[in-house]
């Protein structure tokens, strides 16, 4: 093999082992998409309440082993974060969880997501108590609303194609 030849030989090797290399870096995704996301409220008279602090299920009703009085909250949790009095002597135990809320537009080009979004405020769990009852919960927190995309996504959605929707369609 005559020397440039041989160099040629290396540079597409060189070439071949880089763009290996680059393609394991990408998230498996390739196309053009843009989502919204903002706050999501949700709340529940009977939600599923887990022993955890913070944790919560709004969509599920609570069973036998759920929490259900302010004195079983209050040992299980511990101290709300903040209480603010509400009508008829109720009062409402706000939990702070990790996290902020997030608003705004995610574009996402090529292999590359460009998110554009502000912090609009901290993601907590509340209680509404009345007579030492919990009488309902409320998540807040933040989601994706809406969205379009084309292209593979092959980590968000399997495979080649095209979409749009809202995200509360998603959750059934």
């Amino acid at each position: 093999m005559l020397s440039d030849e041989k160099g040629v030989f290396m540079r597409g090797e060189i070439r071949f082992v880089m763009m290996i290399a680059v393609s394991l870096t990408l998230q498996g995704c390739i196309g053009v998409g843009a989502w919204t996301l903002g706050s999501r409220i949700e709340s529940n008279d009977r939600p599923k309440i887990d022993q955890t602090r913070g944790s919560i299920d709004i969509h599920k009703a609570g069973g036998d082993g759920n929490l259900q009085t302010s004195a079983d909250l209050g040992a299980q949790w511990g101290e709300p974060d903040r209480v603010a009095s509400r009508e008829a002597g109720k009062e409402e135990w706000i939990y702070k969880t990790d996290g902020l809320r997030w608003s705004g537009l995610v574009l996402y080009v090529v292999v590359i997501p460009l998110p554009a979004m502000i912090p609009v405020g901290s993601q907590y769990v509340s209680f509404l108590i009345h007579d030492g009852h919990i009488e309902s919960a409320t998540r807040a927190d933040w989601a994706f609303k809406a969205g379009a995309y084309c292209g593979f996504f092959g980590m968000t959605y399997g495979g080649w194609g095209c979409g749009a929707g809202s995200f509360e369609d998603l959750r059934g």
